[in-house]
């Protein structure tokens, strides 16, 4: 029996399409369609380039990943990253598929992908029971993806949602009074690993941590190492710590439409950037210079930590010609008041987490605070 897909009220025979698993082979056509098909929330357009290697983060952020391309006949209509994770779920380390970094380059096919993908990772998770949860991030205001995040195959819900602050990098801030900020050195590493497993530990899908962890992710983070991590200190206690990336070699972002509001907001932010000696925001097209808060832990969860290691780290990077600082977290986590003080802007996503083996909400405890990947988004 022919196995059809309604899509805009007609019949479509999902048999005509096919998944296939692309290597890095594929690595220049994936980079080329992704440019040609940036995110779109209302009249914002924004390209996540992700040259020169789309399959770099995937690799750092799982300990196995699949591209998974959506075919008809030898036309490439679609891809998506299965990326294994180790990840705290309920406290506890879990095995869970981030998929991300979906495409899909014709209109309307959405919904067959989402078969498609639900059919294989279906019986991937039957063959690997170890694997048990989905999840994938959703911009708020892409509705179409919204929409096909409910449509069932995945069992799927919007458990909470997470916030990515840009904070833009103008005018220079005054440091705090009350925490002394420095670089870290290797003597701060078992500090630094007891801040960060506390933190990870209490957070819905953070990575796991452990020394080993740490020390692995400073060998193969390119152009990162132990002096990309700051210190707050009081006393002679470490009391707060956050890393600071230059993901420009793995990632980078492209507006490509602005927007009447972010037009408007980029014109008077480039009046007022020569005079204050911060650099001016890019045309539309060129990639904005960012850096990444990739992890970061304060002693009792305290804002007034944050806030200290935040000012240190704009102020540093201000004077270097960086456009922005990238900051994210659960949206309802206390920390991001952190960013109250500076001028920024908050985009917002919906966790979506689902099993293909049918989803039990009571299984998960209504997670108070969502780890947010900003490596990996």
């Amino acid at each position: 029996m022919m196995e059809t897909e309604r899509l805009n009220n007609s019949a479509v025979d999902l048999s005509d399409f096919e998944l296939r698993v692309l290597g890095r082979e594929w690595n220049e056509r994936l980079l080329q369609l992704t440019q040609e098909s940036p995110v779109e929330a209302g009249k914002f357009r924004i390209y996540f380039d992700r040259s020169p290697d789309i399959f770099a983060i995937p690799q750092l952020t799982s300990y196995k990943y699949r591209c998974l391309g959506l075919f008809k006949g030898d036309e490439l209509l679609g891809y998506a990253f299965a990326s294994y994770q180790k990840r705290y779920v309920n406290r506890r380390i879990a095995d869970v598929i981030y998929l991300g970094n979906i495409h899909v380059f014709r209109k309307g096919l959405g919904r067959v992908f989402l078969r498609l993908l639900s059919d294989r990772l279906s019986g991937i998770i039957q063959k690997n029971r170890e694997v048990k949860y989905i999840y994938a991030y959703i911009l708020e205001q892409n509705i179409p993806a919204m929409k096909l995040s409910g449509h069932g195959y995945f069992s799927s819900r919007v458990v909470s949602q997470i916030s990515m602050i840009n904070i833009l990098l103008l005018k220079a801030v005054r440091l705090s009074r009350t925490y002394t900020i420095r670089r870290a050195k290797l003597a701060d590493v078992d500090s630094i690993v007891e801040l960060l497993k506390e933190e990870h530990r209490s957070r819905f899908l953070a990575p796991g941590m452990s020394k080993e962890i740490f020390v692995q992710n400073l060998a193969e983070r390119p152009q990162f190492g132990i002096e990309n991590y700051y210190l707050a200190v009081s006393g002679d206690d470490v009391v707060g710590v956050c890393s600071v990336w230059d993901m420009t070699a793995l990632k980078k972002n492209r507006i490509q439409t602005y927007g009447p509001t972010m037009r408007l907001m980029r014109w008077v932010y480039n009046m007022v950037a020569p005079i204050l000696g911060a650099a001016s925001l890019p045309t539309a097209g060129e990639a904005l210079k960012d850096i990444t808060i990739a992890e970061f832990a304060v002693k009792d969860r305290d804002p007034e930590i944050m806030e200290a290691l935040l000012r240190h780290v704009y102020n540093h990077y201000r004077k270097l010609g960086y456009h922005s600082i990238i900051f994210g977290s659960s949206s309802d986590d206390p920390l991001l008041k952190a960013a109250g003080a500076f001028l920024s802007r908050e985009v917002r996503s919906n966790v979506i987490l689902g099993t293909l083996q049918g989803f039990d909400s009571q299984e998960i405890i209504s997670p108070a605070l969502i780890y947010a990947d900003a490596v990996q988004i």
